[in-house]
């Protein structure tokens, strides 16, 4: 110990220390530059993922959920025409908009018909309404004759809305 202390309060040790210290702290700033660089520019998961949790613990609400309430907005104002035309794709955007949720929550499939087989009634509860109303959508997109009534229409388009609430999107 008495051989040490001598050693380190040299003037030859102090500008190894010193000179450790600056380099250290130089490669540390430079390092952490390249990582915060990285997480910028890699279009991975890893930087959406981190902005994601960060939204969604300071607001309380799941990270696109204001976009999908301004997405059901603007498609709930076509349930309010008087045009049969305006209630059928009401309903198309609807499903649309379900169909990016599924998607967006990792419900793998080609369709929403096939990512609706995957969905259980522990995640939506209300799920053979939805089934119901993907029946409705797919009869107005593939009959061009289909006739849809505002009863049925408010029926669909409240499924879809009901299950839209139950995945805490609305």
């Amino acid at each position: 110990m008495d051989l040490l202390f001598p050693f380190l309060y040299s003037p030859a040790a102090q500008l190894v220390i010193s000179l450790i210290k600056s380099f250290g702290i130089f490669f540390f700033l430079l390092f952490l530059g390249i990582a915060v660089y990285s997480l910028f520019k890699s279009p991975t998961y890893i930087p959406w993922s981190f902005w994601y949790d960060w939204v969604e613990f300071f607001s309380q609400k799941a990270y696109a959920s204001g976009k999908a309430e301004k997405r059901w907005r603007a498609t709930s104002k076509r349930l309010a025409s008087p045009n049969a035309a305006d209630w059928k794709l009401a309903i198309i955007e609807a499903e649309t908009l379900i169909d990016d949720v599924l998607t967006r929550l990792g419900f793998g499939g080609q369709s929403f018909g096939e990512r609706l087989k995957k969905v259980n009634k522990d995640t939506i509860p209300s799920l053979d309404n939805l089934t119901a109303a993907h029946q409705t959508r797919n009869n107005i997109v593939h009959d061009p004759d289909y006739r849809l009534d505002l009863a049925e229409a408010t029926k669909t388009f409240a499924a879809y809305e009901k299950a839209l609430k139950e995945l805490d999107v609305l």
